[in-house]
C-alpha cells in the first residue's frame, strides 16, 4: 500500500459509509434500535456554512476543535484549525498551509498536524494559551497527535509505507515508543496517560491486525492479533473499544463484549461514563450510533451522506461532522437547553451571561454566529443576537444566581 492508503485506512475509521460491510454477526437478543438522540437531548448545530468542517474533537470543559476546508479548494493545501468555545468561535490558524486532524485536553491545549505546500513532511504543533509552537522539524512525516490530560502527546511517525513507529514529545524532544516495524496508528489517550493504538501487519495478505494498549507503561495486546481490528478508543478505567467483522467490541476487565446492533459499525470512542459513539454504514448514508445504558441510540435518520469524525465527552455531549459531502458542518449532542440557559444547569446566571457575551462577539470577529447561540439566546427568533434578546434575558436570571 501506499502511504496515502495507509492514512486512508485511519481516515476510513470514521467515515463509516465508506466501508464494506462485513458479514459476522453478534449472538443473543439484540433490543431495538431507537431513531433520534435520548430522551431530553437534541442535536444542534456548531457551524452551518458551504465549507468543510471536518476530524473534529472536544474536551470535557465545552471545547470543540476541527479544522475547516474551503470549498472548492485548489491542491487540497488549505486547511485550518478553529476552536469553539462555549459560544465563541475562533479561527487558530490562518495561513496557506494544510492544518489538521486536532486533538484537545481539558486544559484546552491543542494539538495538530501541518504541512507546507512546498515539503510532503507534516509536523506536529500545539497551541497553548494563545501561544502556537511547531514541536517537530523533520524529514519524516508525522500525523494524527494525540493529545492527554496531563499533556502527553504521542503521534506516528511514517518511515515507509509500511514501518509506522509512535513517538512521545518529552521535554523538548521526539521519543521512540515503539519499534516493532510494523504500522502503529490511530492513538488515543486517556487522562492517566495510558494510551491505546491499532498495530497492523501489512506485510501479511490478507492483513491483520491487534489492539495495544499501555497501561501503567506496561505494553498489552488487547485483541488476538488474528482480524482486522481497527478504530481503537480507551477511557480512564483502562476500558477499551475497537471493531472488527463481528461489529464493536468492548474489553473490560479482561472481558470482551460486542456491542448490540453493532455490525458493519467503524471507529468507537468511550467516554469515563462507558458511553460509546460509532459510525455505522446503513446503505447509501452513514449515521452516528450512541450506546448508552444498554440502549443504541440512531442520532442521524435522513440520508446525509456523511457522518465524518466524531468524539464523546463525560457528560454524554457528542461532537461530529455531518453534511451532504464535500460540504460538512459541525454537530453537537447535547440536553435541550431551556431559553437563557446555555449551561444547562436549570439556572440562569452570569455564567449564561458570558456565554451570551461570547455569541454576541462572534459578529464582531467577523465570524458567524453559531446556530447553537440562536438555539439558546435568539428570543425573538429574528436571526441575531442582539439587545432586544439580552432585555429578555434579562428577566429570566434567576436572582439569587446573578
Amino acid at each position: 500500500m501506499s502511504k496515502l492508503a495507509e492514512v486512508a485506512v485511519c481516515a476510513a475509521l470514521m467515515l463509516s459509509a465508506l466501508l464494506t460491510p462485513s458479514t459476522a454477526r453478534a449472538e443473543g437478543p439484540v433490543p431495538a434500535i431507537i431513531q433520534g438522540p435520548p430522551p431530553g437531548w437534541e442535536i444542534v448545530k456548531i457551524t452551518d456554512d458551504p465549507e468543510q468542517d471536518r476530524r473534529v474533537a472536544m474536551n470535557n470543559v465545552g471545547q470543540i476543535v476541527f479544522s475547516k476546508r474551503a470549498i472548492p479548494n485548489p491542491g487540497g493545501t488549505r486547511e485550518e484549525i478553529y476552536l469553539y468555545d462555549n459560544g465563541k468561535l475562533r479561527r487558530l490558524t490562518n495561513d496557506i498551509l494544510e492544518d489538521a486532524s486536532p486533538d484537545i485536553n481539558d486544559a484546552g491545549v491543542i494539538v495538530w498536524n501541518k504541512k507546507d505546500p512546498g515539503t510532503s513532511e507534516h509536523e506536529i504543533m500545539r497551541y497553548t494559551d494563545g501561544v502556537i509552537e511547531q514541536l517537530t522539524n523533520d524529514a519524516v512525516d508525522q500525523l494524527g497527535p494525540s493529545i492527554g490530560n496531563d499533556g502527553t502527546i504521542i503521534w506516528p511517525i511514517w518511515f515507509s509505507s509500511v514501518q509506522v513507529e509512535l513517538y512521545r514529545y518529552e521535554n523538548g524532544n521526539a521519543v521512540p515508543i515503539t519499534d516493532n516495524g510494523f504500522t502503529n496508528v490511530c492513538v488515543t489517550i486517556n487522562a492517566s496517560g495510558d494510551y491505546a493504538w491499532v498495530r497492523y501487519e501489512f506485510n501479511l495478505n490478507p492483513w491483520v491486525s491487534t489492539i495495544m494498549c499501555s497501561i501503567g507503561g506496561e505494553v498489552h495486546e488487547t485483541s488476538d492479533g488474528t482480524t482486522q481490528a481497527q478504530g481503537c478508543g480507551i477511557n480512564d478505567a483502562g476500558t477499551t473499544v475497537w471493531h472488527d467483522n463481528v461489529g464493536v467490541l468492548m474489553r473490560t476487565n479482561g472481558v470482551i463484549s460486542v456491542l448490540p446492533n453493532s455490525l458493519n459499525g467503524r471507529g468507537p470512542r468511550i467516554s469515563n461514563a462507558g458511553d460509546v459513539i460509532y459510525g455505522l454504514s446503513l446503505g447509501n448514508f452513514g449515521s452516528g450510533m450512541l450506546f448508552r445504558d444498554g440502549q443504541t441510540y440512531q442520532l442521524i435518520d435522513t440520508p446525509e451522506l456523511a457522518f465524518h469524525g466524531y468524539d464523546i465527552s463525560d457528560s454524554g455531549e457528542v461532537a461530529f461532522g455531518v453534511g451532504d459531502f464535500p460540504e460538512l458542518d459541525i454537530a453537537l449532542l447535547w440536553r435541550t437547553r431551556d431559553p437563557g440557559d446555555f449551561t444547562g444547569d436549570k439556572i440562569v446566571d452570569r455564567f449564561d451571561f458570558e456565554s451570551m457575551q461570547n455569541c454576541m462577539s462572534n459578529v464582531e470577529c467577523g465570524v458567524q454566529m453559531p446556530p447553537v447561540c440562536l438555539d439558546v439566546f435568539d428570543f425573538d427568533s429574528d436571526g441575531d443576537i442582539d439587545f432586544r434578546d439580552f432585555a429578555l434575558f434579562q428577566r429570566l436570571v434567576t436572582p439569587a444566581n446573578n
